[in-house]
């Protein structure tokens, strides 16, 4: 049955309430969202895209961890503290030297208080404030700069400069101890030959070099050091040619426990895997690993040999390099047989480059993550190099974030 067609009037007031049905639902659907806008809003962020977050986390993908980083503190407490903030690890100081100088090269209260003693230099900025010196140590303030002239041998000082309280590794000890992060401090060292084996330390001073160690043990032990570093180099061997090198870490393990008995000493060797120079093998490796290990004088021997990726002295099985006879795995595989718990390993991070294995260029996070793995089977943990300029790894992605970072206090 056919329905009759509706009026013109009936049709206009269907029409009628269809457009207000459309207005009503638009502005709810508007006010709904304004609602929706303004609650995102007052969530300050929080219903964002994760994905950009998840992409700033840094993530590590390796297996291995770094427990501490080679950096060089700042004088200023709030720089030292950004970095230590920024490793997320122990920290391993590089140490000064104590060089020859000469007294008319200072102030003249200086020159006059050094008279005609022997000088020599620290090349470090130090202070002695909060230490008890002994006559005839002495302190001579010229401005806002602080001489210190400390006797030490016979006949010789080691002259001290701070300009405005400068002190780098006291620095390290404060904001170390605010951190809970452990500071393991350089300690000075002779210049090298400059004649003949220059490789090998100039030892003629060597009283002098000792004198003045015990009272700069004495000074950071009492700041809230954790340990020291022995900051001469050496390769990982047992070879008495090298005997100048060792001979100076004995007289330093002795200086430091006669100070604090028991205290963590770290040594980092170098290795040489490269066919076309004086080959290191994994056997005298490990001999000269149990030589180290040997010179503790009742402190508590570490050694973590360099990996000698960065420089170009050893390469990993997965580079399949032909320029190298011994892999990164095969001299800590057979350190790891001496001793696995006195075990470490520096991480170079950098790339040779410039044609020269003393040349260093950046290194990519994919390479130190490969570096980390191949040796965190044999080894307590890594040390980075270097927190410091050039080629700092804090321009590493996401390692310069702390990432593979164990946290403080795990080098002890």
């Amino acid at each position: 049955m056919n329905q009759p067609a509706p009026t013109s009037r009936s049709t206009l007031r269907r029409r009628l309430l269809l457009t207000v049905l459309i207005v009503l639902v638009a502005a709810a659907s508007t006010i709904y969202g304004l609602v929706q806008l303004n609650e995102d809003n007052d969530d300050d962020g929080a219903a964002a895209d994760p994905r950009p977050e998840a992409s700033a986390t840094p993530i590590c993908r390796a297996e291995g961890e770094f427990v501490a980083g080679f950096m060089s503190p700042q004088a200023d407490d709030q720089r030292t503290q950004s970095i230590l903030e920024t490793m997320n690890t122990d920290a391993v100081t590089f140490g000064g030297r104590i060089v020859p100088a000469e007294a008319a090269d200072y102030p003249g209260e200086v020159a006059e208080a050094i008279g005609g003693r022997d000088a020599y230099e620290y090349t470090v900025a130090m202070h002695w404030d909060g230490n008890d010196l002994a006559e005839p140590d002495q302190i001579v303030q010229i401005g806002d700069t602080s001489f210190g002239i400390i006797a030490a041998g016979d006949n010789s000082v080691v002259i001290t400069e701070s300009s405005a309280g400068a002190d780098h590794f006291h620095s390290l000890t404060r904001t170390a101890t605010e951190l809970d992060t452990n500071a393991f401090i350089g300690l000075p060292v002779p210049q090298m030959r400059t004649s003949g084996e220059t490789w090998l330390p100039d030892n003629s001073y060597a009283d002098v070099v000792d004198a003045f160690s015990q009272k700069f043990v004495t000074a950071y032990q009492q700041r809230g050091a954790d340990g020291f570093y022995l900051a001469m180099e050496m390769p990982l061997t047992p070879e008495a040619h090298w005997n100048p090198v060792t001979d100076y870490y004995a007289r330093q393990t002795h200086i430091i426990n006669d100070i604090a008995p028991g205290t963590t000493v770290l040594i980092s060797p170098y290795l040489e895997g490269r066919q076309d120079r004086q080959t290191i093998s994994p056997e005298t490796a490990a001999r000269g690993y149990e030589k180290l290990l040997g010179l503790g004088n009742g402190t508590r021997i570490v050694v973590s040999p360099q990996d000698g990726v960065g420089v170009g002295t050893t390469a990993l099985a997965a580079d399949e390099s032909e320029a190298h006879s011994v892999t990164v795995e095969d001299y800590f595989a057979a350190l790891h047989e001496v001793d696995p718990e006195r075990l470490y390993v520096t991480i170079e991070a950098m790339t040779p480059g410039g044609g020269s294995p003393d040349s260093r260029e950046p290194t990519t996070r994919d390479r130190v993550e490969e570096q980390l793995d191949a040796t965190d089977p044999y080894v307590q943990g890594a040390i980075g190099f270097q927190w410091a300029e050039p080629n700092s790894m804090v321009h590493i992605d996401h390692i310069g974030a702390g990432a593979c970072a164990a946290g403080p206090g795990q080098l002890e």
